[in-house]
């Protein structure tokens, strides 16, 4: 039995995919400790790993920030901000690690944990990075041109990521020219190499291992017999950018009059009272058990999120995709260019583009073949078992060195 440490981003996105897999290390006698925000202990505890929570800064967007001049541009003052929580939150996760006496064998984390390779450096472990997006296949976020001239703004944040590299013997990434993905000796690839684009980088330490499912013991009521026999358009742009009201009145005006049940997932940041008219075959909650719902989809409207757009293809699930920020673009363009959905611009969705999109997938039955070509491949790809065998043969393989 070894002792895991697992790092993640406390979003869901980045989280669910992973529970199945350290659900499947905990049955094998790994000894895993979850370290991510504090609102995911409930998860993270029901897969029977240990909890440790750090506190991230990122969401923090009210934050006084040092900088006072006023003829700092704005977008340097954005920056200057975004540093700090970064620094903030790297410094609480290595309190979290180096401040205990707890010892690890190897350390698991996220592609976007940008400190997970050089915790397991400090550590002196192997590392395995854990990759719920598609690998550089979109720039990361980068900072303004011509930071250089501001660099006294930045000077409070170079010397909090000195005393940490001088606190805890380690060597901090570069945040300054822009936002660095992490990778590690072993990665985890949530999809199946036919789906993934082709892109540099891409070597034998890549596993493609497709989706890892797990029951989320989620206790969610969803009227289940109101759909059944029925053809079923799920609509869901998850739970970042899904404050669109009139997105949402566009799908009504779209639907209304299809002979179809919609589901429209609205998230926890609007109230179904917003609306002022319902169409009677919409199905309006705030959050539906989506993994259950997709087996009984017929087409799927999504922002386009890596873990959704894996699920929806698990399942047979052509979609319409509506992306909304950063790897989306890519993960939809990749749906689009294999026949398994449309992509429909953000900036010019409305009711009569909808309408044309879903009914050129329903009747085109190439859309639908080739989502089942995508979902064969990735469940083919091994899921949890497949990553597990993975990462204990490359522990081994490490020990064995």
């Amino acid at each position: 039995m070894s002792k895991v440490l697992f790092m993640n981003m406390p979003a869901h996105g980045h989280i669910n995919p992973t529970l199945g897999l350290v659900e499947e290390l905990v049955k094998r006698g790994e000894e895993v400790t979850y370290l991510t925000g504090e609102e995911f202990r409930d998860k993270i505890e029901k897969t029977g790993a240990r909890f440790k929570s750090f506190k991230f800064y990122l969401d923090d967007k009210d934050e006084d920030t040092k900088t006072s001049a006023s003829s700092v541009p704005f977008e340097v003052r954005e920056a200057v901000k975004m540093l700090e929580r970064v620094v903030k939150t790297c410094s609480s996760v290595f309190e979290a690690v180096f401040d205990g006496e707890e010892k690890y064998d190897y350390v698991i984390y996220d592609s976007m944990f940008i400190i997970g390779a050089e915790i397991g450096r400090a550590l002196n472990i192997p590392t395995i990075c854990s990759h719920t997006t598609l690998v550089n296949a979109f720039e990361a976020p980068s900072n303004p041109e011509g930071l250089e001239n501001f660099m006294g703004e930045f000077e409070h944040v170079i010397n909090s990521i000195r005393e940490m590299e001088e606190t805890y013997g380690i060597r901090f990434p570069d945040i300054i020219s822009g936002y660095p993905v992490a990778e590690g000796m072993l990665n985890l690839v949530y999809t199946s190499r036919y789906f993934h684009p082709d892109v540099r980088g891409i070597d034998d330490s890549y596993k493609f291992i497709g989706m890892s499912l797990s029951d989320r013991k989620e206790k969610i009521s969803f009227p289940f017999e109101k759909i059944a026999d029925k053809k079923v358009i799920y609509i869901s742009l998850g739970t970042i950018f899904n404050d669109g009201v009139e997105f949402y009145e566009s799908c009504f005006e779209a639907f209304k009059d299809m002979d179809a049940k919609v589901v429209l997932s609205i998230g926890n940041r609007i109230d179904k009272s917003t609306f002022k008219s319902i169409p009677d075959n919409f199905i309006v909650l705030n959050y539906v058990p989506q993994l259950d719902v997709l087996k009984q989809t017929d087409i799927f409207i999504t922002h386009g999120g890596p873990n959704s757009v894996n699920e929806a293809l698990y399942n047979n699930v052509p979609m319409i995709l509506v992306p909304q920020y950063a790897d989306q673009f890519v993960v939809a363009q990749r749906v689009e260019e294999l026949g398994a959905g449309i992509n429909v611009e953000k900036d010019k969705v409305n009711a009569g583009i909808l309408k044309q999109a879903v009914a050129k997938v329903m009747s085109d039955s190439s859309f639908k073949a080739n989502s089942e070509k995508i979902g064969d491949s990735i469940r083919a790809a091994g899921g949890n078992v497949r990553g597990a065998d993975e990462i204990l043969e490359f522990v081994r393989s490490c020990l064995e060195e």
